[in-house]
């Protein structure tokens, strides 16, 4: 059965080409010494190429069997993979890298937080994790009681995150850094994007 993601994947403009700049700027302050990555969350592919480009054996991933199919039509040598629920195939210690951008604020927390385990025990130790989350303060996604308002994800669930909410959240890791970063969609300086982005090290 398809999903919202399922959907959203078939439009056209929903399958974005380039990387998001605070994720370059992060991979270029770590080097993990295992050179197996995760793009955890693949979307359109656009980080798993990346990843591939900086040089990566890369594993990508999505709920969306859609974007799935598509990116494995694609002559690649990353292995793309279908992940429907919370139980990951991964192996422990499998990865030195997992990116997860914008993709944990889209379940409920307790359901962010079992990915977030699987995806710690699936990270060597020294392995870093990359990501972002929307930040309170956003208005984009016009949040009613969990649900987005925007067209063409109407209906899906996503949840925005406290600076204090979000150190709660990777308090498992490590050593964490955090950045944000705030934008208006064009043609309308009323609303807000809003996303926390962080470096994570276990």
């Amino acid at each position: 059965m398809k999903n919202v993601w399922d959907e959203h994947y078939e439009r056209p403009k929903s399958k974005l080409a380039f990387p998001d700049e605070n994720l370059i700027r992060l991979l270029s302050r770590v080097q993990p010494n295992n050179r197996k990555a995760l793009d955890f969350g693949c979307g359109s592919g656009r980080h798993s190429y990346l990843l591939q480009n900086e040089g990566y054996e890369v594993t990508a991933c999505d709920t969306a069997k859609t974007t799935i199919d598509h990116l494995k039509e694609e002559p690649s040598s990353i292995h793309f993979l279908h992940t429907p629920d919370t139980n990951l195939p991964f192996a422990p210690n499998e990865f030195g890298l997992v990116v997860s951008w914008g993709v944990f604020h889209y379940n409920k927390r307790e359901i962010a937080k079992e990915l977030l385990s699987s995806l710690y025990t699936s990270l060597n130790e020294g392995g870093f994790l990359l990501g972002s989350i929307r930040a309170d303060g956003d208005t984009h996604l016009g949040l009613s009681q969990g649900k987005m308002q925007l067209k063409d994800l109407s209906g899906g669930y996503a949840e925005t995150y406290s600076l204090e909410d979000l150190k709660d959240f990777l308090s498992i890791f490590r050593e964490v850094s955090i950045g944000y970063s705030e934008r208006t969609p064009l043609g309308k300086l009323d609303e807000r994007i809003c996303h926390w982005f962080f470096l994570a090290e276990k």
